[in-house]
């Protein structure tokens, strides 16, 4: 997916999130945090004045997750999620051929009404990192995941593949390609196909026809608590080999458009340390989910 950075120094980049922004009608800006240290995150959140920041920290960073409770006064805990890579070429050639009984096709746009129902059906109890900031918890976020696959099917770099069990839609799997690597980004099943070996027939698909579309590489993300899926990807031969966690920041600032004194005074104010006053950076205009 798509994203593009209002500011990046070494171990933190800064994503401004236009969809979320006017999803939630505040200024959602998004940190990837590698390394850093507390002051360093702290003057890059006052940098790009966000009203609500999600930051995303790989786990072997776990004080920073403590200190940015002792640093602002409401910090939730969104997820932790775990991230799965499988090497097509060392392990493609070994695996025994394999048949399924589902009909795969690639999504396209006469596909849209049936994969809306299926994503309100697959998703109408799921629950990610959104869930647990009491500020977004009345927001329908089914739309949202629509809106996801749907651009799965209309973009170029990415792809959607629908599969279907005697002519009725059961799951899909949406990744975006980067040269040889395929990042999966949405993946769901009926809930009457659940638990039924559906997901490991979609996950075996998944391996061979990106294969044969030249994947070298698959890599996906799933939440810590979604056993069933870890135990389909570790049995496929996929690998950990990363976490993360999610964590959001409410800064309570209301603005129509960035401020600079006014803003910088709240920041003093929910933070204890002191800040200095820096130039405000460009926004952008491009999607990050």
């Amino acid at each position: 997916m798509k994203s593009g950075s209002t500011s990046k120094k070494p171990g933190i980049t800064a994503l401004l999130s236009p969809e979320e922004s006017n999803r939630f009608n505040k200024r959602v800006v998004r940190f990837i945090v590698t390394e850093a240290t507390i002051g360093r995150l702290k003057k890059q959140i006052e940098l790009n004045y966000p009203d609500l920041a999600i930051i995303r920290i790989q786990s072997h960073n776990v004080h920073l997750v403590n200190e940015l409770y002792s640093s602002f006064p409401e910090v939730f805990f969104g997820d932790c999620i775990v991230e799965y890579r499988i090497d097509l070429e060392k392990i493609f050639d070994t695996e025994k051929y394999f048949s399924t009984d589902l009909d795969i096709f690639i999504g396209e746009e006469n596909h849209f009404g049936e994969l809306d129902q299926l994503v309100s059906e697959a998703f109408s109890n799921y629950e990610n990192h959104y869930s647990h900031n009491p500020v977004l918890k009345e927001f329908d976020l089914i739309p949202v995941y629509q809106e996801w696959v749907r651009s799965s099917v209309t973009s170029e770099d990415k792809i959607c593949l629908l599969f279907f069990s005697n002519e009725v839609l059961c799951g899909f799997f949406t990744a975006e390609r980067s040269g040889s690597i395929f990042r999966g980004l949405l993946a769901g099943v009926a809930p009457q196909h659940q638990r039924s070996g559906v997901f490991r027939q979609i996950i075996r698909s998944v391996k061979s026809i990106f294969r044969e579309n030249g994947a070298t590489e698959i890599v996906t993300n799933v939440l810590l608590e979604n056993l069933p899926v870890h135990k389909v990807l570790q049995n496929e031969g996929f690998l950990i080999s990363n976490s993360f966690f999610t964590i959001h920041l409410n800064l309570r600032t209301s603005h129509s458009r960035p401020p600079s004194r006014r803003w910088a005074k709240t920041f003093k104010a929910l933070t204890p340390s002191p800040t200095r006053r820096r130039s405000r950076l460009a926004e952008t205009t491009e999607n990050i989910y």
